[in-house]
């Protein structure tokens, strides 16, 4: 999916004007609707529902299951079983040998039924007719019902109350699944979080680095070969953050800006780590932005795929907009120090 912003302001330097902190609270304000208002656009569109719809049917696999696909086939990507292929509109080829992975079948329950008048202990078990009620010395006393369910609805109506113990083993069966490699049919819908190009705001990547010195923040610009490409930078707390140097300055100032909204949302703020990627890159583009760097081709399709849908957006508005005015307060003091 291709997404274009309106048009904005230029990545390069502006030049610094003092304003009163009244004044960057309302921008801030207002930067923060502009991110609710564009992610709220993407979401509410057919190709990104159409790319989360497919995205949910593929497996978040045990670390089990995640090294045999991997002693198997080292270079699998999107892997799925034959129906979720078939469902996704892609049929496994011809020959293709299936991936063997352990899905579990428990764990199971035992369950009873305890009518509190009496203690009385009743069951429910298929029977030749359907389903049937058993009492405690395995006599049947009620059957022929259509399901679990409605023999569940009888014992309810004669005062009964289920309990269900979880039983702590598992077993496993061995199943088959695939790679997209080793399918064809239709494509999977895509959608882009395009990565900036071009050149940085140069005086607001200054003022950022200085900050992280002062606030005691190691930034580290070391080559990481080994690392995935399509991974940016990262944030280790308490202090630590890393910005891959191969990107262009635009995309790494983008990525400074973001792993300090992490620090800022984690170890300032201690804000839950659950919504953290939706947080990190609103603030990030809501700083920028204040100092007329835009970075809303990234920010906004990034946020909408982290967020989701309109009700985790929602949730983090406020904490997005505490973590931004937080570093842009003190990106302020510091110029102001300096006048």
């Amino acid at each position: 999916m291709e997404y274009k912003v309106p048009p904005s302001e230029d990545f390069g330097s502006v030049p610094y004007i003092p304003i009163s902190p009244e004044e960057r609270k309302r921008r801030v304000a207002d930067l923060n609707q502009r991110v609710k208002d564009n992610v709220q656009r993407i979401q509410n569109s057919a190709e990104f529902r159409n790319f989360l719809i497919a995205m949910s049917r593929f497996h978040n696999y045990s670390w089990n299951n995640q090294m045999l696909i991997w002693l198997q086939q080292a270079d699998a990507t999107h892997v799925a079983g034959y129906n979720t292929w078939r469902d996704l509109g892609r049929f496994v080829k011809k020959g293709a040998q299936g991936i063997a992975i352990l899905a579990p079948l428990g764990p199971t329950a035992a369950i009873t039924w305890t009518r509190v008048t009496d203690n009385a202990i009743y069951s429910i078990r298929r029977s030749d007719k359907g389903w049937a009620i058993y009492d405690d010395n395995d006599n049947l006393v009620y059957d022929g019902f259509r399901s679990y369910a409605e023999a569940g609805r009888k014992l309810k109506e004669m005062g009964f109350v289920e309990h269900r113990e979880m039983l702590g083993t598992h077993n496993f069966k061995v199943v088959h699944v695939f790679d997209i490699s080793q399918t064809e049919g239709e494509e999977l819908p895509q959608f882009d979080v395009p990565t900036l190009t071009g050149e940085a705001n140069q005086e607001l990547f200054e003022d950022l680095l200085q900050l992280t010195k002062e606030q005691n923040i190691d930034v580290s610009f070391e080559p990481k070969p080994k690392q995935n490409p399509g991974i940016k930078g990262s944030y280790m707390p308490p202090n630590q953050i890393w910005v891959r140097p191969e990107e262009e300055p635009a995309q790494q100032l983008k990525t400074l800006l973001h792993e300090l909204s992490h620090h800022y949302s984690e170890s300032v703020f201690s804000i839950p780590r659950a919504d953290a990627e939706t947080i990190a890159e609103s603030s990030a583009y809501i700083v920028g932005a204040h100092y007329g760097f835009d970075t809303g081709v990234r920010s906004f399709p990034y946020v909408a795929l982290w967020a989701k849908d309109e009700k985790t957006l929602n949730a983090n508005m406020r904490s997005v907009q505490e973590v931004a005015e937080k570093i842009i307060d003190q990106l302020e003091e510091r110029k102001t120090r300096l006048l």
